[in-house]
């Protein structure tokens, strides 16, 4: 019988899915196989540290994702709303228009590795600053600028979890629609 084979980064794909809808503690590898289609022998050949080495391996590559698709654009030296309108379009394909939920609230329920916990911090923090980076370009004091940042991601994560629970993701996208008011001051 020939095994299945598939790439690290289907693999990963399939896995960021099955966090999104499960849950950290929700997804096993017996989980993980089924949906890939592998053995569970092969997920430890990959991945020795089991689902906690998955789970880092998925929050890399979503903090490589921001890193390329909202904290460097934000750095361009494009208008600052045409920036923040970019990034907004970029959020709404990261989480499917809303109807997928944030990784970052998903993987920092407890049962993750101390090691992921601090990456999503560091994930968290990075996005925190850029957002008020651009806020205090905008016009706003250190401080205002940090409330403005901490202000959208708020409203960003905040409607995920409404678009969930509704299955409506209109509000999520009204809060995009807004991002560039809210951190502008326009």
């Amino acid at each position: 019988m020939a095994h299945r084979t598939i790439s690290d980064e289907d693999l990963l794909a399939i896995a960021l899915d099955l966090f999104r809808t499960y849950g950290f503690e929700g997804v096993s590898l017996k989980r993980l196989a089924d949906a890939t289609g592998l053995e569970k022998a092969s997920l430890y050949y990959r991945y020795p540290d089991g689902k906690d080495e998955i789970a880092m391996a998925i929050a890399r590559n979503a903090v490589a994702w921001f890193q390329a698709n909202v904290f460097e654009p934000l750095t361009s030296t494009s208008p600052v709303r045409k920036r923040v309108s970019f990034v907004a379009e970029r959020l709404k394909e990261f989480y499917s228009g809303g109807s997928k939920a944030c990784l970052m609230d998903v993987l920092s329920i407890p049962g993750g590795s101390e090691e992921l916990q601090l990456a999503l911090r560091g994930a968290m923090q990075a996005w925190v600053s850029a957002f008020a980076l651009i806020a205090k370009e905008s016009g706003f004091g250190i401080a205002a600028a940090r409330s403005k940042a901490e202000e959208a991601i708020i409203r960003i994560e905040g409607s995920l979890v409404v678009a969930r629970v509704l299955g409506d993701t209109t509000g999520f996208e009204r809060v995009l629609k807004s991002l560039p008011d809210l951190l502008t001051g326009a």
